[in-house]
């Protein structure tokens, strides 16, 4: 079994795996047709209506992790509200094996096979930060976050008569480099990158056909993810329930 300060990340990477790919719902537009103010006017047209989106939810997606030459399938469906929460829920051979949410502050993981609750502050009161927080993970898990950024970035660099097919996003802070490679032609998330530049940490992704892979060294040793389809709708008012029974479980705090 996955160590326990690594299993909250492979978690959490499974859930990004899984809203990342969902990406390729956006409308292709033509490549070497398009028109700068149009490709613009366009996405801008997409991002008001986007507007009114509020939460999503990923259903039954297929997640394949490898790991130390060992690969777990899993059923994933991931959720998320707006500035708020990621919530997820990993179901193999028909039992929910666990479930797990990330805020702010904190990544929680109810771990129903082994009857624990794992707790671990996402943001760290001292030394080394991770290389992503929540903005960070809320921003790859769809380009529905996006939107206004892309605009800006756009209208400054030119869709058309820039060199690069490709638009980059910088959220870089002092030591750690933050990356999300988005392509012009049809807005879809390509790449992401961050890395901090002291701790050597990275968490990195990149389209594939029919989905996407993840790859991070947030845990000890790297470790591959591998997630495709699912079924996905829009603002529907989930319950998030991450309680448990403090008699049956055990739980266990990490810093």
């Amino acid at each position: 079994m996955i160590r326990i300060s690594k299993y909250l990340w492979v978690v959490t990477i499974f859930a990004l795996a899984v809203g990342a790919q969902q990406c390729k719902s956006l409308r292709r537009m033509a490549p070497s047709t398009i028109q700068e103010e149009r490709a613009v006017m366009a996405w801008e047209t997409r991002c008001m209506a986007e507007d009114t989106i509020r939460s999503f939810l990923i259903s039954k997606a297929e997640a394949l992790l490898t790991y130390d030459n060992d690969r777990y399938e899993v059923t994933m469906s991931l959720y998320s509200r707006k500035d708020s929460i990621l919530y997820l829920s990993a179901v193999s051979s028909g039992y929910e094996i666990l479930r797990a949410s990330v805020d702010h502050d904190t990544i929680r993981v109810i771990d129903r096979m082994n009857k624990v609750v794992y707790r671990t502050p996402l943001h760290r009161q001292f030394g080394y930060q991770f290389p992503v927080n929540f903005d960070d993970l809320q921003r790859i898990s769809s380009v529905y976050y996006l939107c206004g950024e892309v605009v800006e970035e756009a209208e400054a660099t030119g869709l058309e008569n820039a060199e690069s097919d490709r638009i980059v996003l910088s959220y870089d802070v002092p030591s750690i480099k933050k990356r999300i490679t988005l392509r012009k032609n049809d807005f879809q998330m390509d790449i992401f990158e961050f890395y901090h530049q002291k701790t050597g940490r990275y968490l990195m992704g990149e389209r594939i056909e029919g989905g996407y892979r993840i790859f991070s060294s947030l845990v000890v040793a790297d470790f591959e993810i591998v997630a495709r389809g699912g079924t996905i709708s829009y603002n529907r008012d989930l319950e998030v329930k991450m309680d448990v029974n403090p008699r049956r479980y055990t739980f266990i705090d990490l810093q």
